[in-house]
């Protein structure tokens, strides 16, 4: 899911924001950015109150690997709120659909989800997922040996949160698995993608320290459990839950030595799910996260000789080596399955058809947003030239003839979050001049989405909750996007690993009656839907699977507990799931469009 915050941007042009910043931060160091992503593309930032966040600076914190030098760890988190259960909750009666809610319009104008395309089906093997990440579903955040995260840290500084909430609880999935999966299953779902949490396998992260036995034996049980009730598990590796650990030893990603930790941490899940999981994940939008990382209020803690304006390319240049490293021991041990990372963002379409300098922005979004990690491992071995031409080795690391050769081809399919498709433009001034200044508020990517068109300012698509202003639904978009992206990096395989919509308003509605009436989910669900099945039979894109975020409402990042994109509302005072229009549609369209 992407990340949105107050206080931070997506695009790394966000970095120009901090560009001022030429060292390290320090423990308590008050950084300004940008007041939201839409904000951060635009050439126009508005300034934002100075938020400061704490934590140690890294290679402060010694090493201990004992259960006194876990509870340090936790003091620099605070105290974390218990769940109301600590033991696994079995279902205690099958669950059954509700009756289908009554048709919202005439056939007429939209027909039932199973009248979409009736005579189009999905390829044999589709698979009809639902996704989930450790963080935002899990709770349970201290239970069962389980070591601090990243994420554990950044609710509790000042302003990170929109809603002052954290993930201590959130959905409690830790314990209430088996009641999701039999949820999920009354649905119809085929495949559930869920993130495991690498401080429940190692609770201080390093390739050193001891294995959390209750970790290993926990995901084990979750993943017997998907088998057993016909649900394929995806495993993610990493879904944005750095260890803490990590982070104060030596700075997490933007540390080098964060690439034999990950690689470690990989091999031990390899060995002990291999044969139970088909489809693997190393990464989970590694743009989006290497650009979280130097924002609000991760960006008080770098390696040393790293500042916010580099981070997000030091990140990237460590990432892409552990997924190698990660990759290469999956084949070396003969490990069955299948294994890639999964992309985000967009290609775009030029604001202006008639302007030149549209169409080059629109190659630099690509080049930026995608291009980065999809060049290294589909064609290349190496980043975009785009970003070569752009970028300074001191900001942007190069490869060397060996890393190249391990990272291009470390990817078995293809994988793409497609939630929105929008127009691109160049910055005012022009692109030559905004690459030629690094102070330039759109430097270096020089390029910015637009979210309505260049002739009478009609919006791209329906918009979002605000508080994923990012977001529109754009289906019309999706086939020549499925397409461009399949001509730009050919695989055989394509799954869209995640697309959904935050249903604007929902946080704020009191009636359960108006929250299962998620009427614009919806719409985005059959109407993207529908264009998949004409992306295969007209376009010939190899889609394989299609995972809409999210199975259940949960903690949005930065959004916290209010923006709500799951096809399930959960009230977050008695953990109680409800199905929404939306997953009674997903289940009947899907129902009639499974070969």
């Amino acid at each position: 899911m992407q990340f949105t915050s107050i206080v931070m941007g997506l695009a790394w042009s966000a970095q120009s924001v901090l560009a001022q910043l030429s060292e390290p931060l320090s423990v308590t160091s008050t950084v300004v950015v940008s007041s939201s992503a839409t904000t951060a593309m635009t050439s126009t930032v508005t300034p934002t109150p100075s938020f400061s966040a704490s934590f140690p600076p890294a290679g402060s914190i010694p090493r201990d690997y004992t259960p006194d030098g876990l509870d340090k760890l936790w003091d620099i988190v605070g105290p974390v709120e218990a769940p109301p259960f600590t033991t696994t909750r079995a279902p205690s009666a099958p669950v059954t659909l509700p009756s289908p809610p009554p048709a919202l319009y005439p056939s007429f104008y939209a027909p039932a989800p199973q009248d979409i395309l009736p005579n189009l089906k999905f390829p044999p093997g589709f698979l009809f997922g639902v996704a989930t990440a450790a963080y935002q579903v899990e709770g349970a955040a201290k239970d069962e040996g389980k070591g601090p995260t990243m994420w554990d840290w950044a609710p509790r500084q000042p302003n990170s949160v929109v809603d002052n909430t954290t993930g201590d609880i959130t959905d409690l999935q830790y314990f209430l698995y088996k009641e999701d999966v039999e949820r999920i299953v009354a649905l119809g779902v085929t495949a559930h993608s869920f993130s495991i949490s690498w401080t429940r396998i190692f609770p201080f992260g390093a390739a050193d320290s001891p294995v959390n036995a209750a970790g290993i034996d926990h995901y084990s049980d979750v993943i017997d459990y998907h088998l057993a009730h016909g649900i394929d598990p995806v495993v993610t590796l990493f879904h944005w839950d750095t260890p803490l650990a990590l982070q104060a030893y030596y700075g997490g990603f933007t540390s080098p030595q964060i690439v034999d930790d990950f690689v470690n941490y990989a091999v031990t899940v390899f060995k002990a799910y291999n044969g139970r999981v088909n489809t693997w994940y190393t990464f989970n939008e590694p743009r989006v996260y290497c650009g979280q990382i130097a924002s609000y209020p991760f960006n008080a803690t770098f390696a040393s000789g790293v500042n916010a304006s580099t981070a997000p390319y030091q990140c990237s240049y460590n990432l892409l080596k552990a997924h190698a490293g990660a990759v290469k021991a999956f084949r070396a041990m003969n490990i069955s399955g299948e294994i890639a990372l999964k992309n985000d963002d967009f290609i775009g379409t030029p604001w202006r058809s008639n302007t030149t300098e549209d169409c080059l922005a629109v190659e630099r979004h690509a080049a930026f947003q995608i291009g980065v990690f999809s060049d290294p491992l589909y064609t290349t071995g190496d980043w975009p030239q785009i970003l070569k031409d752009t970028l300074p080795e001191s900001y942007l690391p190069r490869f060397t003839a060996e890393e190249s050769a391990d990272i291009l081809g470390s990817a078995d399919f293809y994988a793409i979050d497609p939630y929105r498709s929008q127009f691109i433009r160049a910055p005012t001034g022009g692109i030559d001049a905004c690459v030629a200044n690094f102070s330039h508020p759109l430097w270096p990517v020089c390029n910015e989405p637009v979210f309505y068109d260049s002739g009478f300012g009609w919006a791209a698509g329906v918009s979002a909750d605000p508080l994923a202003s990012w977001l529109q639904a754009t289906p019309v978009n999706f086939r020549a996007f499925m397409s461009d992206l399949h001509s730009r990096w050919p695989t055989n395989k394509i799954y869209v690993s995640e697309f959904g919509f935050a249903e604007p308003g929902e946080g704020d509605l009191m009636d359960l009656f108006r929250v299962k009436e998620d009427v614009a989910r919806t719409n985005y669900f059959m109407t993207y839907l529908g264009e998949m099945l004409l992306s295969i039979h007209e376009d010939g894109v190899p889609l394989a699977g299609a995972f809409a975020w999210a199975m259940l409402d949960n903690a949005e990042w930065a959004s916290g507990l209010r923006t709500r994109f799951g096809i399930q509302y959960v009230n977050y005072t008695t953990l109680e799931r409800t199905y929404k229009r939306s997953a009674i549609s997903l289940s009947e369209f899907f129902a009639t469009h499974l070969d």
